[in-house]
């Protein structure tokens, strides 16, 4: 234990360090201190009182912890003694005490390191290192990636009540415990925690520590550690930060990370967004030979570099951490881009928990994806490929928060995209929409606002005046403020859709309030 750690730890003794002042210095164990002792060592803590301290020109450095009210500060300035002080005429023997119990503890907590690094080092792989934590811990641990798989389990760990006995027997956590997890916003919380999270599980009636386990940055599961068979202890949550690292570094020699198998699939992919002319029939028979069958509707998802920052360890994690969401995908790295192509069946689709995982695993690891329409033909798939990029580009340009950009939301914007090449998108604006953004340059009003919400939800007042915290009443005198000011019913499809898309073009091209604080008119005599 460092000298720092002590003074942290015992804050109420108000202990101060002089001398030689060293923060840093190993303490191993405690003594009392004898005068004239010639054997000392410079790792342990020696308690004297104040006036019985070796003199300041003291050849060897050594750790001093007296006490007492007759220290001089200053007469140990220049010392190689590091003296901590306990200004008090108060009993040293409960300081003491308390001291070597920090110390064993620590001791206790290197030996369950030196027990981990052990396990690791066998090479007998998760499972054993799982059991021998348990065996330092006391308590069951739990090891799950980010699907919910159950990657290892104590082997001596009895479930004691039915949500743990039928989690146990499937191999993953069930309906109910992904629910609990949810509603607690457990990812989150545990993302924001230096330290394992404490979370008191109703499901199971049971207190948990929860660590995440990292691979170059990127989540790929989190470590539980069940408080089952005795209390926690205030050295579990600093052996459980440990532990989550051996664990790191076990996933990573274990072929489930290392195995190149889906190396054919990646070649497969690159060579068809290289060549679209490739026989349709044939594909599907080599694919299924591969061993990978095709449902009806195909998808293209992207991650550009901008995403996994080109880095190829952390990539081979985002690959196999995808993988297990989106089930049934191939990958491959073509034009510094991260693709995935997948099917689902035309009833089906993409499910909610698929969606929800995979917002939560990008979200997670901060990177943000392009999600193309679906497909049917595979020699198109190039074009879909080029949908998604277009779908991530977008949305990072107009500030969209993500995780997925959907090319369904950000079609027009492309459309947008082509028209500028020969046409002033400008001129395409309807009147009416630049009336208003005007009059709220002039006034100072949100009318530009208050249509963009009523183009939203029309025809639901509730909703809208939600929307802007406005009440209802408000809302009815700007609809009407809006109807004079253009001369719109706002009644008619036509009508209300040549606005929607006339705001959609005032966005992409930065005209609205918040993107131009030049105004307009600064916007009007650009070149």
């Amino acid at each position: 234990m460092e000298i720092h750690e002590l003074i942290d730890t015992l804050e109420e003794y108000s202990l101060t360090l002089h001398g030689k002042k060293d923060f840093s210095a190993d303490i191993y164990m405690i003594h009392f201190y004898i005068p004239d002792t010639t054997q000392l060592e410079a790792n342990i803590l020696y308690f004297c009182p104040a006036s019985q301290l070796p003199p300041p020109d003291y050849p060897n450095t050594l750790q001093f912890l007296c006490y007492g009210r007759s220290f001089s500060k200053k007469k140990y300035e220049n010392t190689h003694l590091n003296i901590l002080h306990y200004d008090s005429n108060e009993p040293i023997e409960p300081l003491f005490n308390r001291i070597q119990q920090l110390i064993h503890r620590m001791q206790k907590a290197n030996a369950g390191l030196h027990l981990f690094a052990n396990a690791f080092f066998t090479d007998q792989g998760l499972q054993y290192l799982v059991d021998t934590a348990y065996e330092v811990l006391g308590n069951p641990i739990f090891v799950i990636d980010s699907s919910f798989k159950y990657l290892a389990i104590s082997s001596a760990f009895s479930p004691n009540n039915t949500v743990m006995e039928e989690e146990n027997n499937a191999g993953y956590i069930q309906e109910a415990g992904i629910r609990t997890i949810r509603e607690a916003n457990l990812d989150e919380k545990v993302r924001n925690s230096d330290t394992p999270y404490y979370f008191q599980n109703a499901l199971v009636n049971t207190g948990m520590l929860i660590a995440p386990i990292k691979i170059h940055g990127i989540e790929v599961g989190k470590v539980m550690l069940y408080e089952s068979q005795k209390p926690f202890s205030d050295i579990d949550s600093m052996l459980l930060t440990r532990l989550t690292r051996f664990i790191s570094m076990e996933l990573q020699k274990n072929s489930f990370f290392n195995q190149n198998k889906d190396v054919m699939f990646s070649y497969f992919l690159a060579d068809l967004l290289d060549n679209p002319e490739l026989n349709y029939p044939n594909v599907r028979d080599r694919l299924h030979t591969l061993g990978f069958d095709l449902k009806e509707d195909l998808y293209i998802m992207t991650i550009s570099s901008l995403s996994y920052r080109d880095t190829n360890s952390k990539l081979e994690v985002i690959v196999r951490e995808l993988n297990n969401i989106l089930v049934g995908s191939l990958y491959a790295i073509y034009e510094n881009t991260l693709v995935l192509l997948f099917s689902r069946s035309r009833e089906s689709g993409l499910s909610g928990y698929e969606l929800n995982t995979l917002e939560n695993y990008l979200k997670t690891n901060h990177l943000n994806a392009g999600m193309s329409n679906f497909f049917t033909n595979l020699r198109t798939a190039r074009r879909f490929y080029l949908q998604a990029k277009k779908a991530a580009e977008i949305g990072r340009r107009l500030g969209e928060a993500g995780p997925i950009h959907y090319y369904s939301d950000a079609y027009f914007y492309h459309i947008i995209e082509i028209c500028q090449q020969s046409e002033d998108l400008l001129f395409f604006i309807h009147p009416a929409m630049m009336k208003l953004l005007y009059h709220d340059q002039d006034r100072h009003s949100e009318l530009l606002e208050t249509m963009h919400c009523f183009l939203q939800t029309p025809g639901n007042p509730a909703k809208i005046a939600e929307n802007l915290h406005i009440h209802k009443n408000t809302l009815l005198y700007r609809m009407n403020k809006i109807k004079a000011l253009t001369g719109c019913s706002l009644e008619d499809g036509d009508e209300i859709m040549s606005m929607g898309l006339s705001y959609k073009l005032m966005r992409y091209l930065k005209m609205l309030p918040q993107d131009n604080p030049g105004g307009i008119d600064s916007f009007m005599e650009r070149p």
